[in-house]
């Protein structure tokens, strides 16, 4: 679990009423740093969908969101993709600082 006070922080980021939501979206937001900071999945999957709009175009959130829409970007077997994601995501948000 993520403490309050950063809960509390991140609410200016994301402006929801329930804090829950509040913490999705900063699970998100830290998924995606850390999905795009690994090379290899940054070379193979583009990040898309209403959730991509409303974290890169949208300077105050306009609708919740609780998916990441992630699509490979070279075609190519999966494979390598899903364990990236694996090793990366093992562990979230607790393997986060």
């Amino acid at each position: 679990m993520i403490p309050k006070a950063d809960i509390v922080a991140w609410r200016q980021f994301a402006p929801w009423v329930n804090d829950a939501q509040v913490e999705q979206d900063l699970i998100i937001s830290r998924a995606l740093v850390a999905i795009f900071q690994n090379p290899v999945l940054a070379e193979l999957l583009a990040f898309r969908g209403g959730t991509a709009l409303h974290k890169l175009y949208f300077d105050i959130p306009r609708r919740y969101s609780e998916d990441i829409d992630l699509v490979q970007i070279i075609s190519s077997p999966i494979g390598q993709v899903i364990d990236a994601l694996q090793d990366v995501l093992n562990g979230f948000p607790s393997n986060t600082e």
